[in-house]
């Protein structure tokens, strides 16, 4: 017997040939789940069937040969492990796979990937014939009647809203989905979704996207989507983009307003998702958020602690509450110094750098941690966190050079009331 033979079991067909499987992992079908398990967890996961968006046969660099399967999350099966056979050839009777394609390259030790199945869908998204020109403006449901919604409306407000509801991402994030289709200019969207994982909910929604498939899941959604786009919207809107072999992209401003598509190729990292990403992301300013007045006209310093230093303090006000506008108060006493103040009358503790602050109440931080990176690779550095009952992490304030905090752990300590701990430290990598 040759030693091909000696190494592959022919099954009953005898184009079907699989390699001889081993013990050191298992694979079965169960209650619509592939359950894949081996001793050392590195390729234990689990697939849901109903869930599942395209399969690969790959080689990896290690030489062995893997099923990959999509089902939100990416899978990679050995084809030696115990149980494989059966549970391919059930996979293949129940989705159609191409089977002369796996069996082809099974045995190679090259490293490749080959599509041997993929979802097919109902188009998710419709090129309308109308002129619309209200891109910049935000989106229609088309609901009955059909309502118009700014792109300034907060998370508050569309929370609110009758033709919303919520569900769960693949990946564990809330999700803000609509009752009906959404309209943006003349592209109609069946599956709009907004990502409703803000920490505070008085802003408008940051970030919207859709999954655009054509009926076969093919990128012939971005040359439609790309050639509405391109015709409704001046070039002078158009940001930079890049279109390469393993990417497509353009990105479009609508006076702040960022809209985006985006197809992924096969290439030696990626797969081929199948279906255009459109992403809407909300760049604009609400200056109004940083004003603090009422918290000004009554604000009293009751100790400070002032740093020296090319100290940096950094945050997006529209994710966090507790960045404003640097209090007047501070910039005629203190001028431009990075600050520490405690106010005892309101309950505050401040932190100020450049023209920010942040503001929390004297309740709310249980203590400081000085976190020191040493250099490596990297330069390394330090910052000044704040550790709340509330969170699981650590909030950072300011950044310096590592130890540059050192020296101001116990007057934090002495004008706060607030005790001062020192991370572990660890290198700039």
């Amino acid at each position: 017997m040759s030693i091909f033979k000696n190494l592959f079991n022919t099954q009953k067909e005898h184009s079907k040939i699989f390699p001889k499987e081993s013990n050191e992992g298992n694979v079965k079908i169960e209650n619509n789940q592939i359950i894949c398990t081996d001793s050392n967890g590195i390729n234990s996961c689990t697939v849901h069937l109903k869930d599942l968006q395209y399969v690969y046969i790959t080689i990896r660099s290690n030489k062995l040969a893997y099923l990959f399967l999509f089902d939100h999350h990416q899978n990679f099966i050995p084809v030696t492990y115990s149980g494989f056979s059966k549970m391919y050839l059930e996979l293949s009777a129940k989705f159609n796979f191409k089977d002369a394609i796996f069996f082809k390259n099974i045995a190679k030790t090259t490293i490749l990937k080959k599509e041997i199945w993929r979802k097919h869908y109902i188009p998710t998204f419709e090129i309308l014939n109308s002129n619309n020109i209200d891109y910049n403006l935000g989106f229609e449901i088309q609901s009955n009647p059909k309502q118009f919604i700014s792109w300034d409306t907060t998370y508050e407000e569309l929370e609110k809203n009758k033709n919303t509801l919520f569900e769960k991402s693949p990946y564990e994030q809330k999700l803000l989905k609509f009752n009906a289709p959404v309209r943006i200019g003349n592209i109609l969207l069946k599956d709009f979704s907004a990502y409703f994982d803000n920490d505070r909910n008085d802003v408008p929604v940051l970030h919207y996207y859709t999954h655009c498939f054509n009926n076969i899941a093919t990128d012939e959604s971005y040359i439609q989507l790309k050639k509405v786009l391109n015709t409704d919207l001046t070039t002078g809107k158009m940001n930079n983009g890049y279109e390469r072999a393993d990417q497509k992209n353009i990105n479009f401003n609508l006076k702040g307003m960022q809209l985006s598509i985006c197809y992924t190729y096969d290439s030696d990292w990626l797969f081929n998702c199948g279906y255009t990403s459109l992403s809407i992301e909300n760049k604009r300013e609400y200056p109004a958020l940083l004003h603090n007045k009422s918290y000004e006209e009554l604000m009293v310093i009751s100790d400070f602690l002032l740093f020296n230093g090319n100290i940096k303090m950094s945050g997006d006000y529209r994710k966090n509450k507790n960045i404003k506008n640097r209090p007047e108060k501070i910039n005629l006493q203190f001028k431009d110094n990075t600050i520490i103040w405690v106010d005892d009358k309101n309950k505050k503790i401040g932190f100020s750098n450049n023209n920010i602050a942040e503001l929390f109440d004297i309740d709310e931080i249980n203590s400081f941690c000085i976190q020191n990176i040493l250099p490596a690779k990297g330069s390394g550095g330090a910052t000044l966190e704040i550790i709340t009952d509330t969170k699981k992490y650590n909030h950072p304030i300011f950044y310096e050079a590592c130890n540059f905090f050192d020296k101001y752990a116990l007057k934090i300590e002495e004008i706060t009331g607030k005790k001062v701990v020192f991370g572990k430290e660890y290198h700039d990598c």
